[in-house]
Order: structure tokens, then C-alpha cells, then sequence
């Protein structure tokens, strides 16, 4: 009986340790500029009351090292900026804007809370409200 119990918590232990050893360290994910800058992006969801996807269809977005944002779509480039800051509640906060009459496009011009991110993929939702998110996805 008692080699019952040393084999169970020597079981238990060599468990714990395999389980800690498969979470990911959160420090090996790259900064959100990080990701931002070496990726081409693709909008994979839009949603402001509705599902608006489908207005940013075979578009592109490509951030640069400068502060400066890049929407491509149909061979057709339109410039902006953006930026990188940390909220009072200690979030990230991207600020995107784009210098066009597009509504699609102005539809990004916004204060972005970074919501969830990975190597291929941020959430954003509206700084103000959560009625407004954001995906982009690496292409």
C-alpha cells in the first residue's frame, strides 16, 4: 500500500512539472510593435453594431518602425500613423489614423485597447466602449 502512495504523488509531481513546462512564457511573445512591424496584416473580423468584415475584403495593413500604417486594397495605398501607448489601467493602446475620405477605411481611425494578442494575431476593441472590435490576422 505504501508503494501505492509513493508511486501516486511521485505521479503527481512528474505531472505538475510536465504542465508547467507546456505553459507558455509570456515573456517569449514578442512586443505588440514587435509583431506589428514584421507581419502584413489582414483585417479577420469588424464589428460596430454589426458585422462589418467584408468592407475590408482583400485589403492589407503593414506597420512600419516610423509610426507610419500602410491599407492596401486593390492596388490602391493609403497612409497613416500610428502608435503605441499604455492606459492609467496599465493597458496597450494603439492609435490609428488614416488621412482619407474612405469611410471603410476611416473606420480604423481610432484608439484602439489591445484586448489579446499572439504572434499572428490582435484584438483590439474601442478605448471608450467594447461595442466596437478589432481583429487582424498575418496573412
Amino acid at each position: 500500500m505504501r508503494n501505492a502512495s509513493v508511486f501516486s504523488t511521485v505521479f503527481l509531481l512528474s505531472l505538475s512539472l510536465i504542465l508547467v513546462r507546456c505553459t507558455p512564457d509570456a515573456s517569449s511573445i514578442p512586443s505588440t510593435e514587435e509583431i506589428l512591424i514584421k507581419n502584413t496584416w489582414a483585417v479577420d473580423y469588424y464589428f460596430n453594431h454589426q458585422d462589418m468584415t467584408s468592407e475590408f475584403g482583400n485589403s492589407s495593413l503593414l506597420f512600419s518602425s516610423t509610426g507610419a500604417v500602410a491599407y492596401q486594397k486593390n492596388g490602391e495605398i493609403v497612409a497613416g500613423t500610428w502608435s503605441k501607448t499604455v492606459d492609467a489601467s496599465n493597458n496597450e493602446v494603439l492609435a490609428i489614423h488614416f488621412n482619407t475620405t474612405d469611410i471603410a477605411i476611416s473606420r480604423l481611425n481610432e484608439t484602439w485597447k489591445v484586448s489579446d494578442r499572439s504572434f499572428n494575431a490582435l484584438q483590439l476593441e474601442d478605448n471608450g466602449t467594447t461595442t466596437i472590435q478589432f481583429r487582424i490576422r498575418t496573412q
